[in-house]
């Protein structure tokens, strides 16, 4: 006991007393940057064209361009970040194509194969061991060796349908559309050969029909029965992973939590909304992230009924960021409180994790 207050107080919890001092808040910008896994552009130098009437547009040649390969910040010029969302939409992979991260440049969500931030958590050393514990980084990420990367990877995919659904039944479709397009060419890239090394290979023939129909739709009629057949894939593919612990399943929420913070705060400029969809994604990673801590609540609570309770009250407050599909004028919670947040989960999980 002894040794794991050791490790929560110079490890997570020490992120969590940052964070509250406004101390995280002044190194935000260097570390975000610098914790970055590399990741790749959206669809190479032929992605595919998905694009809807003032929506995103993937696989442009003349896309945004993010972080560069000198992995400038958000301030970092004129390769930093740009307005996103706006009526031009975004541009995902292609040639000049948006470049999440690049070399060296903004981690966060991976995008055309590459692992992000956010999965560091299964960071190659092991799930349990020193190379995956608070977020560290040790090695690429593998959605064949890692099954708990591999679920959050699909867990991933769920956040982003989850925002897609809610955005297009309550009659936000043009918002709603870039978010069928997500999971097909932001995360199936990465996630690929785990399917199809667990024999779910067919999940990827849904994505792409979600995909290439996006732009046409203007009622959730217009998607919902290939929208149920991806999700029932996808809902099946988290099924067939074997053996899942609690530390596994706890990383999975860290992993989709961190994304979710990563993607509001890029989402942010002078504390207000530019880039809507970057915010829904978050919203939606959220949603999952809860739904999937509902689901394992039996093997949580079982090993440890106080840790749960303080997870779920965490992921609460956490979840407060978002209050509604569509971002609101100004940011609910600032930037520096939330990463503060998101440090406090971790430490309510920690006893699943150590």
């Amino acid at each position: 006991m002894t040794h794991q207050k050791l490790k929560l107080w110079t490890g997570i919890g020490m992120a969590t007393l940052l964070a509250s001092s406004g101390a995280f808040a002044d190194q935000h910008e260097d570390q975000h940057h610098d914790e970055m896994m590399n990741s790749g552009s959206h669809g190479g130098e032929e992605g595919e064209h998905y694009q809807e009437e003032g929506g995103e547009h993937h696989g442009g040649e003349k896309g945004e361009h993010h972080g560069g390969e000198s992995g400038e910040g958000r301030e970092g010029g004129e390769s930093g970040k740009k307005d996103e969302g706006g009526e031009s939409g975004e541009s995902h992979g292609g040639e000049s194509g948006e470049s999440h991260g690049g070399e060296g440049g903004e981690g966060g969500e991976a995008h055309g194969g590459g692992a992000g931030a956010a999965f560091s958590y299964f960071a190659t050393g092991g799930e349990g061991g020193e190379g995956g514990e608070g977020g560290e980084t040790g090695g690429a990420v593998s959605a064949v060796k890692s099954d708990g990367a591999y679920v959050a990877m699909l867990q991933m995919m769920q956040g982003h349908l989850m925002a897609a659904r809610e955005l297009i039944k309550s009659g936000d479709v043009a918002e709603g559309r870039p978010h069928l397009t997500h999971p097909w060419v932001e995360v199936y890239p990465m996630a690929d050969a785990g399917l199809d090394s667990r024999g779910q290979d067919e999940l990827g023939n849904h994505l792409k029909v979600l995909a290439e129909k996006a732009g046409q739709v203007e009622k959730w009629g217009d998607i919902s029965e290939e929208f149920q057949a991806a999700w029932v894939d996808l809902e099946k593919a988290v099924k067939a992973v074997d053996g899942q612990s609690a530390a596994s399943v706890s990383k999975v929420v860290l992993a989709l939590t961190k994304q979710a913070v990563l993607e509001y705060d890029e989402a942010l400029e002078d504390g207000r909304f530019v880039a809507e969809h970057e915010y829904q994604d978050g919203r939606g990673f959220v949603l999952a992230a809860g739904d999937y801590l509902q689901k394992k609540q039996g093997m949580l609570k079982k090993q440890n009924k106080e840790a749960w309770r303080d997870a779920v009250k965490a992921l609460d407050k956490l979840q407060k960021a978002w209050p509604t599909a569509i971002p609101p004028e100004q940011a609910v919670i600032a930037v520096p409180d939330l990463y503060a947040a998101q440090a406090r989960l971790e430490l309510a999980l920690a006893p699943y994790l150590y």
